[in-house]
């Protein structure tokens, strides 16, 4: 068969002639063969014949001759015998003694001393001797005198070789011719029987070639004509079914056009299971989401024809059980759809989001047989979501966690707590920088925005491995605290972590060194949530702010009620300014020289129903954070107004000037002015009735609204008085600039008056520099009657404080009016 294969595509007719030529000749080898070695057999047996009768002729005549040790005769007599023999048979002769010494010589004169034996000593039936022109035989002979010599002689093969030869060269022409004859009689043959095939060959290859309407000569009865009957139906019938199909594969054609358009637009893949076979189909777009080729989705050794393994072997970790269980519970029935979303590993070894939906098909029995579905790419929709999560749980310009995570730490380590598990007593550290709004405002928000971050870098950098820091608004950041003991050591990790790292805004070379203030809650009580243990360190950081001496403080209960009563205060204070129900109360000042009551200063008072006269140091503070300073302001005003008017008609005269405080954020107001002269006139009052105070710290510019407003009221016909002179920011330069007439002397000047002389210098040069600059002088806080004294001999000219009066209420301040009227009247006329 080997030799065939170079024609296995040849046709039948070469095939036939090829294959019977083969068996001729492989038949007349072996014949040829066979008879050459016949005829080498008997080719042998006459060399074996004509070598025994040599030597048996030899070997006589040898012996004859050996005993006389005359080898003359015998060498003549071999002469004449050789010559006989010269075309066939004996060639020469060769007798020697045991030492080799040659005793005879007959034949083949040129040939020098013994050549080595083909024969010898009977021992030659091994020995293709047909293929040695000349065969040397040799034997043993005995000599005269017992000695043992050597008989060689030689003997010609040629003409039998010549025969051979020629025997083989006739067979094998024989052969051949034989060959010749064959090769001829069989094409003949094969053209006669293949000429019909070829005609059914032809014509399937016009089938092939599409030419369906191609018919074969069919005419005889023999089987090729049947074959060719036969064919030509078979014809017919497959133009027919080619034609429906061609019209049903038109018809396919537009119907998957219009699918994949369908599924284009979806832009899902496609995926068939097989679940009986377990092997699955996958549309290309199915492989490109999951990182595959088509290829390998068709090939029968893909592992992604085991439909299990596909849904399985690249499915999340943390995904693989509920895949399993969702698809479980779609196979059993209990539920119409499968659906789920999950991450499934792409080839690149990454996991991408994707939906997949299915449907099972069931047989007669209900038993899910097939399943078909698709996966949609939510890969980005899921990035985007996730992103946002993170985005509602972390700080955007730190990326510690937001307020609503850092709660939820809370939370889970109240859990812990509340499981009694060992170690998980925790703390909550609050954190504040120190003065941060300065930084903004001199070097930009952007210099404050790389300051946080390089201190949030910081806290994350210095906490213990399971502490969470987090940022919960503006400079503010909040630390929990694992496995804390006791205070002390919550204390200790704070102070660690109050040392902030230097800044350098960019830009420049100054080294900015931030300091913080930090409030601090120890989970004492399990039942609380996390809501309250973060308002209670919010409440130490607030104490902390307040306190200079240490920067960190620890919750106290007594925070909470001391910040419930303020928020309680600041309620309160809303529903009193709207309901009016403020006092007034009015504390007299006095000329020093006469103790005559000059003027009223109006002291707002709040009589609370729980925690009774709350003093304006209280909640002044209170309506200012919360923009309420200056309705209480024109409340006090009103009233003053109110009260004064009734004096006068209670008295019959116009009573003293009374001051009212004004306020930096009543000052800034543009219409200031014409709110209070509008008030003042509503009463029917003169303007010179009503006077205003203001803090030193208000006027020490001269420039600025409150200058200005100042200014308008003095021009109005109102005095304007300086509370506070001489506390923080007074500055002499500013002195001659500010626009008022009276200066009020802060109570510190005058407790040690009478026993400090430096003192009492600055006091007396003081007066002496405002009278100077036209502007009379008011003494607070006096208590005793020689502070009195002293400052009325130094050239004081008004003086207030408790030695002459508290702040009294409205009808006791009238009732001092009247006192001093009576007074006047009852002096003796001079």
């Amino acid at each position: 068969m080997d030799i065939l294969l170079p024609f296995r595509n040849s046709s039948i007719r070469v095939k036939l002639v090829l294959v019977s030529t083969a068996v001729q000749v492989v038949l007349l080898s072996l014949l040829l063969i066979n008879s050459v070695r016949l005829m080498d057999q008997a080719a042998h047996a006459n060399l074996d014949t004509l070598i025994s009768q040599n030597a048996s002729m030899l070997h006589a005549m040898a012996t004859a001759y050996s005993g006389q040790a005359n080898f003359d005769p015998l060498q003549d007599t071999l002469g004449e015998l050789l010559d006989d023999s010269a075309e066939g048979g004996l060639v020469y002769v060769r007798i020697a003694d045991e030492e080799g010494k040659l005793l005879l010589r007959a034949g083949l004169p040129q040939m020098e001393g013994l050549p080595e034996p083909s024969l010898g000593f009977g021992n030659h039936d091994a020995v293709d001797l047909l293929s040695s022109p000349v065969i040397h035989v040799r034997h043993h002979l005995l000599l005269a005198h017992n000695k043992v010599g050597l008989l060689q002689f030689g003997v010609s093969a040629s003409v039998l070789i010549a025969a051979r030869q020629a025997i083989i060269a006739q067979s094998s022409l024989i052969a051949l011719a034989e060959v010749l004859a064959t090769v001829i009689l069989l094409s003949i043959i094969a053209y006669l029987l293949t000429t019909r095939l070829a005609q059914l060959v032809d014509g399937s290859q016009a089938l092939a070639d599409g030419k369906l309407d191609h018919r074969l000569n069919d005419e005889g009865g023999d089987e090729l004509s049947r074959l060719a009957r036969h064919f030509n139906t078979m014809a017919v019938a497959l133009q027919q079914r080619v034609t429906e199909l061609q019209d049903f594969t038109t018809r396919l054609k537009a119907s998957e056009e219009r699918y994949a358009l369908a599924i284009r637009g979806a832009n899902d893949g496609l995926w068939d299971w097989d679940i009986l076979c377990d092997r699955g189909h996958y549309s290309p777009r199915f492989c490109e989401l999951i990182g595959i080729t088509v290829d390998e989705s068709v090939s029968d050794d893909s592992p992604l024809q085991t439909a299990t393994t596909l849904f399985t072997s690249r499915l999340h970790p943390d995904e693989v059980h509920i895949f399993k269980a969702r698809m479980a519970e779609h196979l059993k029935g209990s539920s119409p759809q499968f659906m789920l979303e999950h991450r499934i590993r792409h080839e690149d070894g990454g996991y991408r989001w994707i939906m997949s939906r299915g449907v099972a098909q069931r047989n007669a029995k209900g038993r899910a047989v097939r399943m078909a579905g698709s996966i949609s790419d939510i890969h980005l929709r899921k990035r985007a979501e996730q992103q946002l999560l993170y985005d509602a749980l972390h700080d955007g310009l730190t990326g510690l966690p937001n307020r609503a995570l850092f709660i939820e730490h809370v939370r889970q380590a109240l859990s812990q707590q509340r499981g009694n598990e060992e170690g998980a007593r925790f703390a909550i550290l609050t954190i504040n920088l120190e003065r941060f709004h300065l930084i903004n405002d001199s070097y930009g928000h952007a210099t404050g925005d790389k300051l946080l971050c390089v201190v949030a870098e910081c806290l994350a950098g210095s906490l213990r491995p399971g502490d969470i820091v987090a940022r919960i608004g503006g400079d503010q950041f909040t630390v929990l605290l694992h496995g804390i003991s006791s205070s002390a050591e919550a204390i200790n990790i704070a102070e660690s972590l109050s040392t902030l790292p230097g800044f350098t805004p960019p830009g420049t070379h100054q080294m900015l060194h931030m300091t913080c203030r930090m409030g601090i809650t120890l989970s004492e009580n399990a039942q609380s949530d996390a809501e309250t243990l973060l308002r209670d360190t919010d409440n130490a950081l607030q104490m902390a702010r307040k306190n200079g001496a240490s920067p960190i403080e620890v919750f106290q209960s007594s925070m909470h009620d001391q910040v419930l009563n303020t928020l309680r205060i600041e309620t309160d204070l809303r529903k009193t300014l709207s309901e009016k129900q403020l006092q007034v109360h009015y504390q007299p000042i006095v000329r020093l020289s006469n103790r005559e009551i000059a003027s009223f200063e109006a002291l707002a008072r709040w009589p609370h129903p729980s925690y009774g006269m709350i003093s304006p140091a209280k909640f002044i503070p209170i309506a200012e954070s919360l923009d309420l300073i200056h309705e209480l302001g024109m409340f006090v005003l009103c009233r003053t107004c109110e009260d004064i008017a009734d004096w006068q008609t209670q008295t019959g005269v116009e009573p003293p000037p009374v001051s009212v405080n004004l306020s930096a954020r009543q000052l800034s107001r543009p219409n200031l002015v014409e709110e209070i002269l509008g008030t003042i006139s509503s009463y029917q009052l003169a303007p010179e009735r009503l006077r205003f105070e203001v803090t030193e710290s208000l006027v020490t510019s001269s420039t600025g609204p409150a200058s200005d407003t100042l200014q308008c009221l003095r021009d109005a016909g109102m005095v304007v008085l300086i509370d506070d002179f001489g506390t923080g920011y007074s500055a002499l330069s500013y002195l001659h600039t500010i626009p008022c007439d009276v200066v009020k002397l802060d109570g510190s000047f005058v407790g040690t008056v009478t026993s400090d002389p430096r003192l009492r210098a600055i006091v007396r040069h003081s007066i002496n520099l405002a009278h100077d600059l036209g502007m009379l002088v008011v003494a607070e806080c006096i208590e005793r009657d020689d502070q009195a004294r002293m400052l009325s001999s130094i050239g004081c000219d008004f003086g207030q404080g408790y030695l002459f009066s508290k702040a009294v209420a409205t009808h006791e301040a009238c009732e001092l009016i009247k006192a001093q009227l009576l007074n006047k009247n009852q002096e003796p006329q001079t």
